[in-house]
């Protein structure tokens, strides 16, 4: 599955790669890398593995979206994310947080909607 808003110039994307019933998330914008990892289980509270490269701020982000994919779809979730801007300013790294929980939002409606699909 992938995902994608824009909103002037931030351009986020969200790919979906299932292994097994456990999913891997990678969110990206902009230059494209790898800022940060998070890993969560379904019911872990706040409790989300976490890896950081020196100098990047995709922490927060990733650990907010692997504990929300996990709790709403009872699997492990692996986020990988890394977003880059030239001179970000504040305001447009809000917009950022919100167009990646837009993205994680969708991404959750359409893996519930399949899920359903697929009981019948």
């Amino acid at each position: 599955m992938r995902f994608r808003l824009c909103r002037g110039r931030l351009k986020l994307e969200l790919r979906v790669l299932r292994l097994g019933r456990d999913l891997q998330v990678v969110l990206n914008g902009g230059a494209a890398h790898l800022g940060a990892v998070a890993l969560a289980a379904p019911g872990g509270a706040d409790e989300a593995g976490l890896l950081v490269l020196p100098g990047h701020r995709e922490d927060q982000l990733a650990r907010r979206m692997a504990r929300r994919m996990a709790d709403a779809l009872n699997c492990a979730v692996c986020v990988s994310a890394g977003i880059h801007y030239d001179a970000i300013s504040k305001e447009e790294i809000a917009a950022v947080e919100r167009l990646a929980e837009t993205l994680t939002e969708r991404c959750l409606a359409a893996m519930t909607a399949e899920q359903k699909d697929e009981a019948c």
